[in-house]
């Protein structure tokens, strides 16, 4: 809960730090950039603690889970220029709102090897609920 707590805090810092830095030098290498300086801190900074067991387990991800890192640079380019139009609350609302639809499929259906948490009428009810809250804030 806590990492998803830090999560939500740092995400619209780092979604309007990205629209500025794309704003300026340009979407796609905005994009391009992000990336880098991630994978360069990632290397510098987190992978020397890592150890490197994991290498041994590379031959057993599959394949779709390496498309990760293109489903996020398509992120990066999408999410600034969203923030650019509509603003950071309002895009993330609209963000936060369809990710709760999907993420609720994803649960229902076991999508992409999660593990099935079955749609109940809470959970709908909280995800409706979320739609209207976003519905106001777009409209706001």
């Amino acid at each position: 809960m806590l990492y998803a707590l830090v999560f939500g805090l740092c995400l619209p810092f780092v979604v309007r730090m990205n629209e500025a830095l794309s704003r300026t030098i340009g979407y796609l290498p905005g994009a391009w950039a992000v990336h880098a300086v991630g994978a360069i801190f990632g290397l510098i900074f987190l992978l020397p603690f890592s150890g490197f067991q994991w290498t041994a387990a590379v031959p057993a991800v599959s394949w779709w889970a390496w498309m990760g890192g293109v489903v996020g640079c398509a992120m990066v380019v999408l999410a600034t220029r969203a923030v650019t139009a509509l603003g950071v609350a309002s895009f993330t609302a609209v963000t936060v709102a369809v990710q709760l639809v999907v993420s609720a499929a994803i649960d229902q259906f076991g999508w992409v090897g999660a593990e099935v948490h079955p749609l109940t009428l809470t959970r709908a009810l909280g995800i409706l609920l979320l739609g209207v809250g976003a519905t106001l804030v777009v409209r706001g």
